[in-house]
């Protein structure tokens, strides 16, 4: 596995990336009512990317990606502003769902124990960078996004970060930001 060093910048460029190309309105697609049905993937995809999602942000003694419905927002990028993105995500799965059926006919990702799917992730990790990225990107983006939008369900990833979400801000904002004092200092 890669160091939280290397993977929040690996991530902070890829999500620069996809943001920069995007037009807002298609992103706030994206972050639709997370009850409406998947409009871009299969049940058999959503599934596995839910599952490679529940790896990625797990669900411990807090809520994980599963919780803050991760899937349902990527399904809401890949038909939006991440559309581009959709032939390398399915080509990913269809390679992931070659790796299980040598190993498990007739199994999904999904399907697997958590330790063989965490086992899978690290040799994606290291075998098929490009699609690891892209998912890792698109899940980090639903955990962590504005929940208003969709993603972040019940603003599961802003808890976890301890997020103060007040989107009102009044200067001063700090030392920086304080006017001068009379005397000049």
């Amino acid at each position: 596995m890669t160091s939280r060093r290397t993977f929040t910048r690996n991530l902070s460029h890829a999500a620069a990336a996809v943001w920069l190309t995007a037009r807002w309105e298609q992103v706030e697609a994206a972050f639709a009512s997370p009850e409406a049905p998947l409009s871009v993937l299969t049940a058999a995809e959503a599934a596995d990317l839910e599952a490679i999602a529940g790896q990625l942000i797990p669900t411990d003694d807090t809520p994980g990606a599963r919780e803050a419905g991760a899937v349902v927002f990527i399904d809401r990028a890949l038909g939006t502003f991440a559309a581009t993105q959709l032939g390398a995500i399915r080509d990913g799965l269809t390679r992931l769902r070659d790796r299980v059926a040598k190993k498990r006919a007739g199994s999904s990702f999904a399907a697997l124990d958590p330790k063989a799917q965490l086992a899978l992730l690290k040799q994606i990790e290291k075998d098929d960078r490009h699609f690891f990225q892209v998912v890792r990107t698109a899940t980090v983006m639903a955990m962590f996004g504005n929940p208003s939008r969709g993603g972040n369900r019940g603003k599961v990833g802003w808890r976890l970060l301890e997020f103060e979400d007040r989107f009102f801000w009044q200067p001063p904002f700090g030392d920086y930001d304080r006017p001068e004092s009379p005397g000049g200092q």
